[in-house]
């Protein structure tokens, strides 16, 4: 992965042009080999935080042949993806059964799984979302998600015509660095 990825980032080497793509082949590489069954990991981040390694490194195996300092550091960067992705889903899996517990004794939706689906697809979610997904009036998608938001669990917030209930704990958790 770590030479093909130099290799395309070779062949069309502009500061903003594809690292984006490369990073993405990365990742279907990886899933190829068997070493990731989803496409999971966000490698930006932990090559964007070493950025000038990546640069030095990269100029290094084509002026010299440092293939073996640009593999290392390629195989950290996928080490250090890793380590934060799994953070990352544990602490989503913390904050969904923590918000399921709650939800449970906030409205009887909070026993209906495809509802508690819902609220963690996307970190909001619409009345007629859930309405739909969970087979179910728009007055009882309604009651479940006010009752949410009076339980705290959830915000409300009016976009344009649209209201739209947050799921604040979950956006915390994506939003927050590892």
């Amino acid at each position: 992965m770590a030479v093909a990825h130099h290799q395309f980032e070779a062949i069309h080497p502009f500061y903003d042009g594809n690292g984006r793509t490369g990073r993405v082949i990365n990742i279907l590489m990886l899933i190829e080999a068997g070493l990731l069954e989803d496409p999971i990991l966000y490698l930006s981040r932990a090559i964007i935080a070493r950025k000038n390694d990546y640069c030095r490194l990269f100029r290094a195996v084509t002026a010299d042949g440092a293939w073996i300092e640009w593999i290392l550091y390629m195989l950290d960067v996928v080490h250090d993806a890793a380590t934060s992705t799994t953070r990352k889903i544990s602490a989503i899996r913390t904050c969904q059964d923590d918000i399921a517990e709650r939800a449970r004794t906030a409205t009887p939706g909070g026993r209906d799984a495809q509802f508690l689906a819902v609220l963690f697809e996307q970190p909001y979610c619409r009345i007629n979302t859930v309405a739909e997904r969970c087979d179910v009036s728009r007055q009882t998608a309604s009651t479940w998600l006010h009752a949410l938001v009076t339980a705290g669990l959830l915000r409300d917030t009016k976009v344009g015509r649209e209201l739209l209930f947050v799921n604040h704990e979950l956006l915390d958790v994506l939003t927050r660095p590892d």
